[in-house]
């Protein structure tokens, strides 16, 4: 999906390829093996009975997305990275892959990185490096994600 997402991005100018209809039977082109055939064929005749006059609207993308993640996505993906962000714990001296994972699994997770659940959870991966949480609140004590973010690096790396 990520790729074809990218070629229509790259050929979003292309005449045609703004069409909804199109890009769907273009992304059913491409959906292939044994347990999807059947999902392929069904999509196809849901596309096949639109109107591409008055049917061809942004609706038909989002419908067929819609479904794709139902039918393959994985459903676990955000209560298993919510999982992983609570054992998620920061290893000296290594902050830079700290925040990128943080932040990652955040929003897989579904979290805003701003709120105090988040703040808490960054904070929570510090626990077994407790000197350097013990600089990061110093005071002032930052009070926004970004300060925080900030102050560990220049923690750590001090």
């Amino acid at each position: 999906m990520n790729e074809l997402l990218g070629y229509l991005l790259l050929n979003h100018s292309v005449p045609g390829f703004e069409s909804p209809i199109r890009q769907v039977a273009m992304a059913l082109t491409l959906i292939k093996g044994p347990r999807m055939d059947q999902w392929v064929q069904d999509m196809t005749t849901w596309l096949r009975g639109l109107d591409p006059l008055n049917d061809n609207v942004p609706r038909v993308w989002d419908y067929f997305t819609d479904e794709f993640e139902k039918k393959f996505m994985d459903s676990t993906k955000t209560q298993r990275s919510r999982q992983q962000l609570e054992k998620l714990c920061f290893r000296f001296p290594d902050v830079d892959q700290y925040i990128a994972d943080f932040e990652d699994l955040a929003n897989l997770s579904g979290y805003t990185v701003g709120n105090d659940e988040t703040i808490n959870l960054f904070l929570k991966g510090f626990e077994n490096a407790r000197d350097i949480l013990a600089g990061i609140l110093a005071p002032p004590v930052p009070v926004t994600y970004y300060a925080i973010k900030e102050r560990a690096v220049s923690v750590t790396k001090s």
